[in-house]
């Protein structure tokens, strides 16, 4: 129907867009599991120390170059690779980075830097790595064997204690 010219219409009596869907009603958690804040999602023991884009220590280790012991398996040496570097990065609390895989490669007694390859861990290595890419406790296991404070050294420090004997996964 048209607009009769002597009614004067108002800006509140013109017709008002309704949001379609409705706006999102406020969520709250209401099932025992149900985390409500960052603060309540369980850290340290079993659930161990949880890390951001830990996933991306797989994508780094996929380009690296390593010569390996006969009958060692690459995807079981990647596995073992990325489970050291998202357990160094989540205690920085970042997702891991190049500085992780030159740590894990030191830990593991693989080349790093275009350098040698630590021998003594290489030993360390063909005994704890075999079946690990298909083994989640094995990986925890294998974490939970590294010194911490060797862990979360620096290359040249872990390069050096490495070197000088010290056995990584001896804890």
């Amino acid at each position: 129907m048209g607009q009769q010219p002597n009614v004067q219409l108002g800006i509140e009596d013109l017709p008002r867009a309704v949001p379609h869907p409705a706006p999102a009603r406020r969520w709250a958690p209401s099932r025992p599991g149900d985390l409500g804040s960052p603060g309540e999602v369980p850290w340290g023991g079993a659930f161990g120390t949880p890390g951001p884009d830990t996933g991306y220590a797989l994508r780094l280790v996929a380009s690296r170059e390593w010569t390996l012991e006969p009958g060692e398996d690459r995807h079981d040496v990647e596995a073992a690779l990325g489970a050291l570097m998202s357990a160094r990065a989540s205690r920085f609390g970042r997702a891991p980075t190049a500085v992780d895989a030159q740590v894990a490669e030191l830990l593991l007694g693989l080349r790093s830097d275009g350098g040698e390859a630590p021998s003594g861990p290489a030993g360390a290595r063909v005994r704890m790595v075999p079946g690990i890419a298909h083994d989640a406790a094995a990986r925890r296991s294998l974490v939970a064997s590294v010194d911490p404070d060797l862990l979360t050294a620096d290359p040249a420090t872990v390069r050096r204690e490495v070197a000088s004997g010290r056995d990584p996964f001896a804890s």
